[in-house]
């Protein structure tokens, strides 16, 4: 096979998608559970180190030819590389510095450290803990982290799971920065918490106005 690099022509593709993500982290599961280096992968799928990075990096995806490429390297069906739900465990490649970034954000909305996190983690499932810990940490451009553990700090920040899972969905983005913005105004207004999800329909400009009305109240005496 022909060692092949088909980046010349192509345009720009956007963020990469959830599933995009799961694919590559798929294919590091399987290239690791057959004692196979990348160089090694690479070598049998006829790919250049700078094709395969540029999709591990999220640049680009991989397209079909590559799936086909890829799973005859690692001697299983297509099918096993591109579909990840067949994974014993769902696990996603993601940029480690953006999605540090939300994750901490949460923790300040809750007004709370990121050990407190960790250690809320560490009672449900230590390995839970101890992948949130190498994310916050992690010096590399991506991480491998378990679906469940982005789960779980949703859940413990009571926002929607794919604001961490789906970090491309600007609807959720949107909505969710507006939760938090408003969260910040009612803790420093000494309100009380509340359920985000009781806000129901409400527009994010309809929850920004709130809590700058919040802000701009002046303040108790």
């Amino acid at each position: 096979m022909g060692v092949y690099d088909r980046n010349v022509g192509r345009g720009a593709v956007g963020p990469p998608s959830r599933y995009s993500r799961r694919v590559v982290a798929n294919v590091d599961r399987l290239r690791r559970a057959k004692g196979l280096t990348v160089g090694e992968l690479l070598s049998r799928a006829g790919m250049t180190k700078s094709y395969y990075q540029s999709r591990a990096g999220f640049s680009l995806p991989y397209n079909t030819n590559d799936i086909e490429a890829l799973a005859a390297a690692l001697g299983v069906a297509p099918e096993e590389v591109a579909n990840p739900d067949s994974a014993p465990r769902v696990e996603m490649r993601v940029p480690a510095a953006p999605l540090a970034a939300r994750v901490r954000r949460l923790v300040h909305s809750q007004g709370a450290t990121e050990n407190d996190l960790v250690d809320h983690l560490d009672e449900i499932d230590p390995a839970a803990a101890e992948s949130a810990r190498a994310l916050l940490a992690a010096a590399t451009n991506t991480v491998v982290l378990d679906e469940e553990v982005l789960r779980l700090i949703t859940h413990w920040a009571d926002v929607p799971t794919e604001y961490l899972t789906d970090y491309t969905d600007d609807a959720v983005t949107d909505r969710t920065d507006a939760e938090l913005e408003l969260r910040d105004a009612m803790r420093e207004a000494g309100a009380s918490a509340i359920q985000f999800r009781a806000l129901g329909e409400m527009s994010p400009d309809a929850l920004r106005a709130i809590a700058h009305s919040l802000r701009s109240r002046p303040p108790a005496t």
